[in-house]
């Protein structure tokens, strides 16, 4: 019985630890993704089919009655406020921990013609983060290959990507260890990365920071 409850003491302090670091996490990469798509609107708005489009999407936004429904009709166009729209129907299912929904909205986006790499990083960034964080809630291991599908999206050939990809694959092998109950200390994937992260001059003093927290914590736990 104290064994039982030792673990479940462990996996919580794990989760917790990862939970506090994805807040900050998301929150910088919501900024980001916003900032860029507030500017695709700005460009695109001055276009007379978009500017229906937009009047639809703000009134469904500032009614906000049946949302969802009515996102789910504005994102059958083929523009940025049906990325909006699917953006916003994501969020709304995450309150909800409704995951599964949100993860074929990610897979959506990513695989949509009309993101550059900026947009499609981002989503893929915000997708990873979001399904680990599912994957620790509801102790299950059927998001990880969707997880696998959105860091392989991630471009790090972008400024600040190539951190958030790295510590992104560092937390995926954490996440099966520990799903798996796995010893760290045993799996020479997840060393190698550790020291390929802390010894690379690319990856960004806040990621080794927080992947040296883990680090330490998963070998003296």
């Amino acid at each position: 019985m104290n064994e039982v409850k030792k673990n479940q003491d462990i996996f919580k302090s794990i989760r917790m630890m990862i939970l506090e670091n994805l807040k900050l996490i998301l929150i910088s990469i919501g900024i980001i993704l916003l900032t860029f798509i507030a500017f695709q609107i700005y460009i695109f708005i001055t276009i007379n089919e978009l500017k229906k489009t937009s009047i639809q999407f703000f009134n469904v936004i500032e009614n906000n009655e049946d949302i969802i429904d009515n996102l789910n009709k504005l994102n059958n166009n083929d523009n940025i406020f049906s990325t909006l729209s699917d953006l916003k129907i994501i969020q709304k299912n995450n309150n909800q921990n409704n995951y599964e929904v949100s993860n074929r909205l990610y897979e959506k986006l990513i695989l949509s013609k009309n993101l550059n790499d900026l947009y499609k990083s981002s989503i893929a960034a915000h997708a990873s983060y979001t399904l680990i964080n599912a994957s620790y809630n509801q102790n299950t291991m059927n998001y990880i290959d969707s997880i696998s599908f959105y860091i392989s999206n991630i471009n790090d050939q972008l400024e600040n990507y190539l951190s958030i990809k790295k510590e992104l694959e560092y937390l995926l092998i954490i996440t099966k260890l520990d799903l798996n109950k796995k010893n760290y200390k045993d799996n020479q994937e997840v060393r190698d990365l550790y020291n390929e992260i802390t010894n690379s001059s690319l990856v960004s003093p806040s990621v080794k920071d927080r992947v040296k927290k883990i680090h330490e914590f998963q070998l003296y736990k």
